[in-house]
């Protein structure tokens, strides 16, 4: 059942990564706007403030020159600079005496009005500037008061009111334009973080879908890019996991065709114990029969006679294989030389050939000298079997070679003709039970199938590579249990017996 998947890595990924920018977007944002809020609010403030300080002095010596008489009148001048000045968007402006009465007013109709508010209360109290943000018609207004005071004396105050609106323009027009930013920022990175983690999930992806193609039995995947970090470790798992599952399979299967095999061999090795058994008592009475009639036969019969027993011949030899053949499922193991083995099967080679133009080439290349654990008797019946058969087909004059070498935990043997070759179609059952190449009445199909028995009683292997003009057979036999290809004098040392 194909499991629900409800968020991949790389949407875990970007949906995290995509929340921290929202918040990394929203914290510097928000930050930014408050920033900008206190700075245009602390500008237009430290402007009033300036503004306010450099009449400070002026009004004052005007309201005493004003008192004494001689300058009646000049108060209105400077609030109606105040008020026109383009630099500030004053909307007020105007000054009190001590009492709090308006003395002058950029509108005339509150001349003469008395503020009691707690701002002029402040300002006609205290000696610095008071502030505070007050709301009018048209908006926000920054009401300031600077107190009219000189040597102790208070004058008054002088107030007026700065229009925040085009400070509040400002401050809006910063603020969409910080959101807009956050959010191409959050957007860029969001698509940033995508790209990102596609190329980390695409490795994962495509290692999912190796996995997910993988057969029962196949264990092949499609060769992936190899990388340096954690996921190419993950995929050298994956290819050595996959490595691991393909020898366990190997070994399986060939348990399981050992097993069959066996079986099989061990089924058939009783039947033809059976029909060797019967065959050879009635073959016993032909025979003696057949020579008691020769005796009695005239001269001129003897060609007949020939033939009669050419063929008897013939069926003691299948039954005598036959029965080797039912007689191949047990082994009598010893320590062997394989300098000595070598020797032997060599000599028996020369007797196989049974012509002279034949040319015997024998090469022990196994040295120094292993000690085989075999059933020697057995192993040079495969041999002598082997040869035979190399020698058969092998042209006139042709050679055959019989090689000895030490291979990877075990000990090979190769015999090497120069004959026509075995065709693909039949290479791959020649060990197959009364299988034969080879024309009717010439060969029986035991030969090599006795042979492969007795490898894999071994637990050995043989194995035929063919071509036209060479055919060569491989029986590879392990060492013994340890495993080790030892030369014979340290064999003995360690108490094998030679």
């Amino acid at each position: 059942m194909k499991a629900r998947r409800l968020f991949s890595i790389k949407t875990k990924f970007v949906l995290i990564s995509a929340c921290i920018v929202a918040l990394f977007s929203l914290t510097w944002g928000g930050q930014m706007i408050r920033e900008e809020k206190a700075h245009l609010s602390q500008n237009l403030e430290g402007q009033g403030r300036l503004l306010l300080t450099s009449l400070k002095g002026p009004i004052i010596n005007t309201m005493i020159l004003g008192e004494m008489g001689l300058v009646p009148g000049l108060l209105d001048n400077y609030v109606e600079e105040v008020v026109k000045n383009p630099s500030f968007p004053t909307v007020y402006a105007f000054i009190t005496d001590e009492n709090g009465r308006v003395v002058t007013h950029n509108r005339t109709e509150y001349c003469g009005k008395y503020y009691n508010d707690p701002l002029t209360r402040a300002a006609l109290a205290g000696d610095g500037f008071q502030s505070a943000i007050a709301a009018d018609g048209c908006g926000n207004v920054l009401d300031m008061a600077l107190p009219l005071r000189i040597a102790g004396k208070s004058w008054g105050a002088l107030r007026v009111g700065f229009s925040m609106t085009p400070a509040e323009e400002k401050f809006e027009a910063f603020r969409m334009r910080i959101v807009m930013f956050s959010v191409l920022l959050f957007l860029a990175c969001t698509v940033i973080l995508y790209v990102v983690g596609r190329a980390m999930s695409r490795p994962l992806e495509q290692l999912a879908r190796a996995m997910a193609h993988i057969e029962l039995g196949a264990f092949n995947a499609k060769p992936l890019p190899p990388r340096r970090d954690e996921i190419g470790l993950l995929q050298e798992s994956f290819q050595h996991m996959l490595e691991r599952l393909r020898h366990s399979e190997r070994e399986r299967e060939n348990a399981l065709n050992h097993l069959i095999q066996n079986e099989k061999m061990a089924t058939i090795g009783k039947i033809v114990a059976g029909v060797a058994h019967e065959i050879n008592n009635p073959l016993a009475a032909i025979s003696a029969c057949v020579y008691k009639v020769e005796e009695k036969l005239p001269p001129e019969s003897g060609n007949l006679m020939d033939i009669l027993k050419a063929g008897m011949l013939r069926i003691q030899t299948i039954v005598h294989q036959l029965t080797d053949f039912s007689r191949v499922g047990s082994l009598d193991l010893q320590y062997v030389p394989s300098d000595q083995f070598f020797r032997e099967a060599a000599a028996f080679a020369v007797m196989a050939q049974k012509r002279p133009d034949g040319d015997l080439i024998a090469l022990d290349q196994c040295q120094p000298p292993v000690m085989l654990h075999i059933d020697k008797g057995k192993m040079h019946q495969v041999l002598l079997n082997l040869l035979v058969n190399a020698t058969a087909a092998s042209p006139e004059a042709g050679s055959v070679e019989l090689r000895a070498t030490l291979c990877e935990g075990g000990y090979r043997l190769t015999v090497r003709d120069r004959g026509a070759g075995i065709p693909d179609q039949d290479r791959e059952r020649i060990f197959d039970i009364f299988y034969t190449t080879k024309p009717a009445g010439a060969g029986s199909g035991i030969g090599l199938a006795v042979c492969k028995s007795i490898v894999d009683l071994h637990r050995g292997s043989i194995e035929v590579a063919s071509r036209q003009g060479e055919t060569v057979f491989s029986v590879t036999i392990p060492l013994h249990a340890g495993g080790d290809a030892l030369p014979v004098a340290r064999q003995c040392r360690r108490g094998i017996p030679l």
